[in-house]
């Protein structure tokens, strides 16, 4: 009888066992910032009112300089997951724009009903309250 070398004997089971192992996460395990992050659009909160932030390029309204108004605000905290919305709660808070982003008053437009924010020195875009944008602007889903 031929002997096999002990080895042998204890690599093959492992190999075998750790081939037919299930490799999808278990239910502890993280998850990414991708799987958790599923706001439906971009926004930036103030207080109690939700603005909606536009990302398409093609959509975003820019506002004048000489048509902005009065600082409202800075951003003060920015989520990087949907958990952070039940555990920070600052009265400036975005899913989108970075913490320190100003908040601006438009001239002759209700703040209520819209905002603006600026993306960069000189480059203001304007967001609308939650409840102004059409349901088709803030459905994702094709």
């Amino acid at each position: 009888m031929r002997r096999v070398p002990l080895t042998v004997t204890l690599i093959l089971p492992v190999l075998l066992l750790s081939s037919c192992a299930n490799n999808s996460p278990s239910i502890n395990t993280p998850k990414t910032t991708n799987e958790i992050a599923s706001w439906p659009y971009p926004y930036v909160k103030v207080e109690d009112r939700v603005y909606v932030i536009e990302n398409d390029e093609n959509k975003v309204e820019l506002v004048e300089k000489e048509n902005i108004g009065e600082q409202i605000g800075t951003v003060k905290e920015k989520y990087e997951l949907e958990e952070d919305e039940r555990t920070w709660q600052p009265t400036i808070a975005s899913n989108y724009l970075e913490k320190g982003t100003k908040l601006f008053a438009i001239k002759d437009v209700d703040p209520t009903v819209h905002i603006a924010f600026e993306k960069s020195e000189g480059v203001f875009v304007k967001a609308t309250e939650e409840s102004a944008v059409p349901k088709e602007s803030t459905d994702n889903t094709n």
